[in-house]
């Protein structure tokens, strides 16, 4: 039953982020190295809160939903609310608004929309006040304020929508090998309505996005997400342009590299079904 309840869990969750940068990469990647040794410097080195920090967020998201309960997210943010007191650090606070935003969706999936908004929109208040904000806190801050587009009335999603874009750009000018800004800026154009411009950019950025590597510099406290999410909808966009030969290539290439990842392994059944469907209506 449990495992019914975390494949279910996580469809809702994933559902609801090299070539022609090489001149700039090694730039990015030394300029990026010397601000995270600054940062570490300040933490603990005894302190394991961080270790792996994406890791332990994102088991507790899934053992609080089994469990029906948030008190392993509430746990892991006053834990790093608390480390935050005495290291004043903005590698803590990233990963503060990172938590908010699990637990928004761990809310949402329970159907409490109001503390939904409210703990994306804490995450979103903890970011806007790190200064200076690196590529990782800008593309963090377009992720959650795409989330926000749910709670919004009409009229304000496209000035969200344009928000969402000038963070993922602005984490791009900081680091243009930051896959997480390009998944962003391609999840934004794949859900935004044809009729609002939406729909031309996205293949382009996620192609990009699963080019690069999940991180710039090796490192247990730096995010490593977005490149199994550009693959799925990536190949969810083939599928619905049923360009059923590109999608079947990269579903290849990402079962390849996420072997375990579940939204993955169900494109794979959706895209044999469909395109078995397309092949023999088309070919009577």
């Amino acid at each position: 039953m449990k495992t019914k309840i975390t494949c279910f869990v996580i469809t809702i969750f994933l559902v609801i982020p090299r070539i022609g940068y090489t001149s700039n990469f090694e730039n990015n990647r030394l300029a990026k190295g010397q601000s995270q040794r600054i940062s570490r410097n300040s933490i603990q080195q005894t302190d394991s809160l961080l270790n792996n920090i994406e890791h332990k967020i994102n088991k507790a998201f899934v053992k609080d939903l089994i469990n029906q309960t948030d008190g392993g997210l509430v746990t892991l943010e006053q834990a790093l609310q608390n480390m935050n007191k005495t290291n004043n650090n903005s590698i803590i606070v990233y990963w503060y608004s990172y938590a908010c935003y699990y637990h928004s969706i761990f809310s949402l999936i329970q159907n409490d929309l109001k503390k939904s908004e409210k703990m994306n929109d804490e995450g979103i208040e903890a970011l806007d006040e790190v200064d200076p904000k690196n590529s990782e806190h800008y593309a963090l801050l377009a992720f959650m304020k795409s989330l926000s587009i749910k709670y919004s009335a009409g009229i304000k999603i496209p000035f969200i929508s344009a928000s969402v874009k000038k963070y993922a750009e602005k984490a791009l000018s900081l680091d243009s090998v930051n896959l997480r800004a390009y998944y962003v800026l391609g999840s934004n154009d794949f859900y935004t309505p044809e009729q609002y411009g939406g729909g031309k950019k996205a293949e382009g950025y996620f192609k990009k996005a699963i080019q690069l590597d999940n991180q710039s510099v090796k490192n247990p406290y730096l995010p490593s997400w977005g490149k199994n999410s550009a693959y799925e909808l990536l190949i969810r966009l083939y599928i619905k342009r049923k360009q059923f030969d590109e999608a079947k290539n990269y579903y290849h290439q990402a079962i390849a590299l996420f072997p375990n990842d579940y939204m993955i392994k169900k494109l794979g059944r959706e895209l044999n079904k469909n395109s078995n469907q397309y092949y023999i209506q088309h070919n009577h």
